[in-house]
């Protein structure tokens, strides 16, 4: 399956809020934790989300410490 992914920092004690936001989008983005004490997130996206997700995500960057650190162009996992 053709993937893209997204990596971001947030607060630590923002990831479990982070997580539920986004499940809240079902179906949007896979969600995972990569190194909960630096605050480093990965949302794993289909491709046909992807604008979706990023507007999500810049949504809650005004509303909560959430940066972009990168996004992967295709990932095929």
């Amino acid at each position: 399956m053709d993937t893209r992914c997204i990596l971001v920092r947030v607060a630590r004690h923002d990831i479990g809020l982070l997580c539920s936001l986004m499940a809240g989008y079902e179906g949007v983005a896979v969600v995972r934790t990569i190194d909960p004490g630096q605050g480093l997130v990965e949302l794993v996206v289909a491709p046909a989300f992807y604008t979706v997700a990023l507007d999500i995500l810049q949504a809650l960057a005004q509303e909560m410490s959430l940066c972009l650190l990168d996004v992967e162009a295709e990932d095929s996992r």
